[in-house]
């Protein structure tokens, strides 16, 4: 993707060279402009020297050829526009239609349909005035215009409210997952360990880090579906910096239960379903407080969780296409084939695991960010082979695409 990071004369700014960098990192083609503001704190040497091949400043507007118009051409060039960080004045520029250097030249020659991402910073009172608070307002009139909230914190005056800028952690992944074409495909994707409670203190988990379903939520994000995501509270927390894209929506899941509830409400929307949590087989009968360890017996009683999987299968409609997973510390064709006999997904895709707590084991497949995959697909194994769960999450993306296309 192109992007156009438009700087300005925010104390923050400096936060943009991160930011450039780590767009550039992950395979985008970035061009940077400096307003004058920006020019105070920042040089155009700087981003050079990172590898930032294309570098303006606010006048270099007016040091073009006849050929080229830089202001239309840029405009023409990119497809994003992101200002960050937007200090008051450009906000009141860019809502005005004043130009004052060739960013904000390059705003107003953008066409209708391209993304532009404003992410404020300026001081709280500066923020709450009605003149801004106004102009943001008009902002959000613009086509495909987004405003971003700002953040609570010290600011650089050394008062303390709104206005400081998001965190790059969280302006990051929206930037960089921003889709340059839309959907209207929605797609689930459940991920994380559901837990098994015994009583107030204890429960039964597995070490599934829901890392396969944020790699599966960013691929599909960045290609312009809508994302739901069913997490587990202890994997949550890797979606927290998606959740200012519009496109995306994280729902908390702790139980089987909690899991088969949330799938049953949200499944029959979605066009494309990803079963990656590691659901727990085993339910207890639940008991309040802690058993005391004089109460324990030899023995506890269990029982079967609800197979999610297979109760929203269901329900399949033809034009939905259902992925499922099979984690296993051994995986043959006839485990597989067993699998998919029992829940009949358009792919199914086989992980061997171990949770490494046994003696003479490794952990393997759980938390990390690559693992040993078979395809099952047509009742046999397309794929087997060692791959990071980004490609594995290409590999559904194509595969899917190509099924309900």
């Amino acid at each position: 993707m192109k992007i156009l990071l438009y700087i300005t004369g925010s104390i923050s700014c400096y936060k943009s060279i991160e930011l450039s960098r780590e767009l550039q990192k992950k395979g985008h083609i970035v061009a940077v402009v400096l307003s004058h503001g920006a020019e105070k704190f920042l040089k155009r040497e700087l981003f050079k020297y990172l590898g930032i091949k294309y570098v303006y400043g606010p006048n270099d507007d007016f040091e073009t050829t006849s050929e080229e118009i830089r202001h239309i051409d840029l405009s023409r060039w990119c497809d994003l526009f992101v200002v960050c960080p937007a200090s008051a004045n450009t906000i009141s520029h860019l809502a005005c239609g004043f130009t004052k250097d060739l960013g904000t030249t390059i705003f107003l020659a953008l066409e209708k349909s391209k993304p532009k991402l404003i992410f404020p910073a300026m001081n709280t009172k500066m923020l709450s005035h009605q003149i801004i608070e106004s102009n943001i307002e008009k902002l959000k009139l613009v086509p495909e215009t987004i405003i971003f909230p700002t953040q609570s914190g010290v600011l650089a005056c050394g008062e303390h409210g709104m206005g400081k800028l998001l965190e790059l952690e969280k302006i990051l992944p929206t930037v960089s997952n921003w889709p340059i074409k839309t959907s209207n495909k929605k797609v689930l994707i459940s991920t994380g360990a559901s837990i098994a409670p015994l009583d107030d203190v204890r429960y039964l988990t597995n070490p599934a880090s829901g890392k396969t379903g944020f790699e599966l939520a960013e691929t599909f994000l960045s290609n312009g579906h809508q994302v739901d995501v069913i997490s587990g509270i202890y994997s949550s927390s890797n979606f927290k910096n998606l959740q200012h894209h519009p496109q995306f929506k994280l729902h908390i899941g702790k139980t089987s239960v909690d899991y088969l509830e949330l799938t049953k409400n949200l499944v029959t929307e979605c066009d494309i379903f990803i079963s990656a949590a590691a659901i727990c087989d085993i339910e207890f009968p639940y008991s309040s407080g802690k058993i005391k360890k004089d109460q324990l017996e030899a023995s506890i009683d269990i029982k079967k969780a609800p197979d999610v999987l297979k109760e929203a299968l269901k329900n399949k409609r033809e034009d939905q296409y259902f992925v499922g997973f099979a984690a296993e510390s051994e995986l043959t064709y006839e485990v597989l084939h067993k699998k998919w006999n029992s829940k009949k997904v358009d792919l199914l895709v086989g992980t061997e695991v171990n949770n490494g707590a046994c003696e003479n084991t490794s952990i393997s497949g759980f938390q990390m960010d690559y693992a040993n995959y078979k395809i099952f697909e047509k009742e046999e194994i397309s794929i087997d082979q060692l791959m990071t769960k980004k490609d594995l999450s290409s590999l559904i993306l194509s595969k899917a695409e190509k099924w309900l296309n």
